[in-house]
């Protein structure tokens, strides 16, 4: 890896693949300490399951190449800043969107944002980020990649490479659970709603099959390290039963987040005990 040279970035693909890996845990790092402050509970944040965000890696590469020589010139270089990681936060949610039918993340409730996929105030915040990352911290990295031994390092980065492939096998898989749990409790909910089933009516034993199969996937949904990952995310498929499991997080149902057949499911879910609980509970 030392010996094979990028040309147009300048770097061998040994440097790019620890100043990549440096930033991605980094980024990691900032975001599980913002969850952090938020909800006061670790949470395991990013895409892959590993301590490692990849947008961060790719992002900072970005701009260290494409920005560096404008070093000198603050003013360009943070409005530079800005455009770019802007740009670059638009592009890969509208991809990741585009791939997995899923907004990762949602701005939507911040001031002056697009689509939820970008907004004013945290393009503001790559800004002043990115020049530091430029200006001081980035040029620290690039000497302490420069003292990094070759033969320990090329193993060390293929052992890396490895899990990192392994981690995006598994998390492929955990994004193809999730989606097939959340479309057999919207059938679910479909076939609760046909029969018609009002409170205060005899629950037949096929509606409780029904209700303990709904209970046991939107448990595994609402649980799951996609969902904790990403609090805002939202599929684009079965939209509304994904807000149903949601707002049973938070016991807070909404009216205006239903329509006739997911507000009678809701009723006749609330209306049946839960598994491993008795009517006196």
């Amino acid at each position: 890896m030392q010996h094979i040279y990028v040309g147009f970035l300048q770097n061998t693909v040994f440097e790019l693949f620890f100043y990549f890996l440096w930033w991605s845990v980094f980024g990691w790092f900032l975001e599980v300490v913002d969850r952090t402050l938020e909800t006061g509970g670790f949470e395991n944040r990013g895409f892959l399951n590993g301590p490692i965000c990849p947008i961060y890696g790719f992002g900072v590469i970005i701009i260290t190449h494409v920005l560096a020589p404008l070093k000198g010139d603050f003013l360009v270089l943070y409005v530079l800043s800005v455009a770019i990681c802007t740009s670059f936060e638009l592009f890969v949610g509208v991809l990741m969107e585009k791939t997995f039918h899923a907004k990762w993340w949602d701005y939507s409730e911040e001031k002056f944002n697009y689509r939820g996929f970008i907004c004013l105030r945290i393009s503001l915040l790559w800004g002043v980020g990115s020049v530091l990352v430029i200006c001081v911290v980035h040029p620290l990295i690039e000497k302490l990649v420069a003292k990094i031994p070759y033969l320990g390092g090329n193993i060390f980065a293929a052992v890396v490479t490895t899990i990192i492939v392994i981690d995006i096998i598994a998390t492929l898989s955990d994004i193809r659970q999730f989606n097939m749990r959340l479309k057999q409790v919207d059938y679910i909910a479909t076939l609760l709603h046909d029969k018609s089933i009002a409170l205060g009516e005899n629950i037949s034993d096929e509606v409780l099959v029904l209700n303990a199969k709904y209970e046991k996937l939107s448990e595994q949904i609402k649980t799951s390290r996609i969902v904790r990952a990403f609090p805002t995310m939202k599929p684009l498929n079965y939209t509304r039963t994904f807000k149903v499991i949601k707002s049973r997080i938070s016991n807070k149902f909404r009216p205006e987040d239903y329509d006739e057949k997911y507000e009678n499911t809701r009723l006749l879910i609330e209306s049946v005990p839960a598994a491993g609980t008795d009517d006196k509970n």
